[in-house]
């Protein structure tokens, strides 16, 4: 058995013990791991080396840590693990500390945009990925009662992001997640909505199409059903759902698009 098969097993049983981690973290802190044993001479010990260092990291610490972050940014965090954390590590227990006793449907609706969004970011560029996940992770945070400033969740929660020094990408993601334009416009908030920028590029699309794919309860379901939630949930005089009179052709066609990433990532896959 190589390297990978092993490392891949040690994941599902990771996992398989650590049932409040979802596998997409267990598998950042294997890769995180494995990268500090890049060029090892003796590769048949990697696989212990790197679950020596997954179970401490994932061993609870009462004290607050740090998470660092691209370009050198880090930040105090009350964090259960030993270690500093990816962005997307500390994305995942933002998200969770924020909703998932407060807010449980709307972490299971996370989990489940985390979940589509982990299985597009290998089609994207390596820089991308992370930012992908982490965004998705974060996207809903601003529904924490905590967080609530304007009552718009999107700018709610990318506030917070700026304020705990997240990159602006993942911020600006957060903020014009799923049209939130359009509502912006409806709800007199598009001057302080244009404190970030729009980056609409193939990740903002993933990101949408990974939320406007999920349903409440975080189940997969397609587009046009998502759509019809949506207006049922909130009724004709939610500013969501008059906004979509505006922003629903926008949302089709970035889920149009990141389809077809996925339908070309899978032809490449069957050659």
């Amino acid at each position: 058995m190589d390297v990978g098969q092993q490392l891949r097993r040690l994941e599902a049983r990771l996992s398989g013990e650590h049932e409040e981690h979802p596998p997409e973290v267990v598998h950042s802190f294997v890769d995180e791991a494995l990268s500090r044993f890049t060029g090892a001479r003796v590769s048949a010990f990697v696989p212990i080396l790197v679950e020596r260092r997954v179970r401490a990291r994932m061993k609870p610490s009462p004290r607050p840590d740090r998470v660092d972050l691209p370009r050198g940014q880090a930040f105090a965090l009350d964090s259960p693990y030993a270690e500093p954390m990816s962005l997307r590590t500390w994305a995942w227990f933002t998200a969770k500390r924020l909703l998932e006793r407060e807010l449980p449907r709307r972490w299971a609706h996370t989990r489940g945009v985390a979940s589509t969004a982990a299985r597009i970011a290998p089609l994207l560029p390596l820089a991308d990925r992370q930012i992908l996940i982490a965004s998705a992770w974060l996207h809903d945070i601003g529904y924490a009662e905590d967080l609530i400033d304007t009552g718009f969740h999107q700018l709610d929660g990318a506030r917070f992001l700026r304020r705990e020094g997240i990159p602006v990408r993942v911020c600006a993601l957060v903020a014009h997640h799923a049209g939130a334009a359009a509502v912006a416009e409806l709800r007199g908030l598009a001057p302080q909505l244009a404190e970030f920028d729009d980056e609409r590029s193939a990740v903002r699309d993933a990101l949408w199409y990974s939320d406007m794919t999920t349903s409440p309860d975080g189940d997969p379901v397609v587009f046009a059903d998502r759509m019809r939630e949506i207006r049922s949930r909130r009724g004709p005089d939610d500013p969501v759902v008059r906004a979509l009179d505006v922003n629903g052709d926008e949302r089709a066609a970035a889920v149009r698009r990141t389809e077809e990433l996925l339908w070309s990532g899978a032809r490449l896959t069957a050659v």
